[in-house]
């Protein structure tokens, strides 16, 4: 089932409105219908529903163009197709990080290739901490994780960028993830 955008819902709303008034002032009420025909009679009036109709069109169509697709990541299993949404991906690529003491933030990000997906990682990285062995440590386990975890076998280059080195140092400093 696909959700609605708000500015759907709100074009729905405003034109349900316009005709359910339309309807009950020609059937139920007829003196607020003819109070209603008289005022859309009028250059005013028609120009008001006219614009309002426009107006919740183009913001219809203006919200269905930008609205964000989310995207998945499809391969084939034994008994079929299995696709991720590569937002699970990154918070999960995000949590794997979480697990090693030396990273205070990291953010990832992922980038399709024709063979596959390839991944950037940026960290905060706890100062103290030996960088070449942590980002390769780290590489290693986002790579294990996603293949054994999520089933993806395409994964090209791992990157990570030390965005920024925080705190003080710490007294046993530990590249390893915790378990």
């Amino acid at each position: 089932m696909k959700s609605r955008s708000k500015g759907s819902f709100i074009t729905n709303a405003v034109l349900l409105l316009l005709g359910g008034a339309l309807i009950y002032g020609n059937t139920v009420n007829r003196e607020l219908g003819s109070g209603f025909s008289e005022f859309i009679a009028t250059p005013l009036g028609s120009l008001a529903l006219g614009g309002v109709m426009i107006a919740s069109v183009i913001m219809d169509w203006l919200t269905r163009c930008f609205r964000k697709k989310e995207k998945f990541i499809n391969f084939d299993s034994e008994d079929g197709s299995v696709g991720i949404s590569t937002k699970a991906i990154k918070d999960f690529i995000e949590r794997v990080g979480k697990e090693f003491a030396a990273v205070k933030h990291i953010d990832s990000q992922l980038i399709h290739t024709k063979g596959g997906v390839d991944i950037a990682i940026s960290v905060k990285v706890v100062s103290g901490n030996k960088i070449p062995e942590l980002t390769q440590v780290l590489q290693q386990r986002v790579r294990e994780s996603v293949r054994e975890s999520l089933g993806i076998e395409g994964i090209g280059n791992i990157t990570v960028k030390v965005a920024e080195i925080v705190g003080e140092p710490t007294k046993h400093a530990d590249t390893s993830a915790e378990h």
